[in-house]
């Protein structure tokens, strides 16, 4: 393994344990909130029983996966067959480019970073914890389903019908996860998550069609590196994106106040 492998693999190791860490965060934010609900100035509320029934969704759907992940971990490559790739997506298996890739992980903490300091802006620090852990639900959910999706399908990545990929890229339980995109599909859901919480927010009207538009392009923009990286079809991104904005816009809904429905 040279240097530039040893440094990825360095990033994704910290990737992993960042993510563990937000699903930590998920938990404390539940534990510390007090069991009543509140309504926030935003127009959503929380509650014990809804938190515990979308979290307890999001860790069961994880856990699934990640049953299956095991099953799935020395079964082989379902067989590659060019000619059984719809013409749509056939552009993927002639991309490759390891700068796409890790442009589209720089861009995922940006995004998330820019997305959780607008919605807790937006709450004018008027119990900042709300927006937070409604955009924490959000991912959760969708990385659920999401890793659920990949591990049933298990559809090949497009890389792996590119012979100028060398044969390093290929990782054992990784090559066979590419529908859905989890990348688009996880920052689709909280961008939109995001902009449903600015919307029911009291910030002026350009700043929320702002925030609307940027939720919109962030994982249009990470649909596009996915393909060009070779690690995604164009079809994976495209039911990515839907499911993530689906997931991103159902959690703030769902925490409206009942009489807000």
């Amino acid at each position: 393994m040279d240097s530039s492998e040893r440094s990825w693999a360095n990033w994704s190791a910290f990737l992993k344990v960042a993510y563990r860490g937000i699903m930590l965060q998920v938990l404390v934010l539940l534990m510390a909130y007090r069991p009543v609900a509140v309504v926030a100035q935003s127009g959503h509320e929380l509650g014990p029983g809804r938190e515990s029934a979308v979290v307890g969704a999001g860790f069961a759907l994880h856990g699934f996966s990640l049953w299956h992940h095991q099953r799935n971990k020395d079964r082989p490559l379902p067989p590659l067959d060019l000619a059984r790739v719809p013409a749509f997506d056939r552009i993927s298996t002639t991309q490759w480019s390891l700068r796409a890739h890790r442009t589209s992980n720089i861009l995922f903490g940006v995004v998330a970073t820019a997305a959780f300091t607008t919605a807790i802006i937006a709450q004018r620090d008027d119990r900042p914890e709300v927006p937070a852990v409604l955009i924490l639900e959000s991912g959760l959910l969708s990385s659920g389903l999401t890793n659920t999706a990949k591990e049933l399908v298990r559809r090949p990545r497009p890389y792996l019908y590119n012979p100028a990929v060398p044969a390093s890229v290929h990782r054992k339980g990784e090559d066979a996860v590419s529908f859905w995109s989890g990348h688009t599909a996880n920052m689709a859901a909280i961008t939109f998550s995001t902009a449903a919480i600015v919307q029911r927010s009291d910030v002026p009207s350009d700043a929320k069609l702002a925030t609307w538009l940027g939720a919109a392009a962030a994982p249009a923009l990470m649909g596009y590196l996915r393909v060009r990286a070779g690690r995604h079809f164009p079809s994976d991104v495209l039911v990515g994106y839907l499911v993530g904005a689906a997931v991103g816009l159902t959690v703030p809904y769902i925490h409206q106040p009942r009489t807000a429905h």
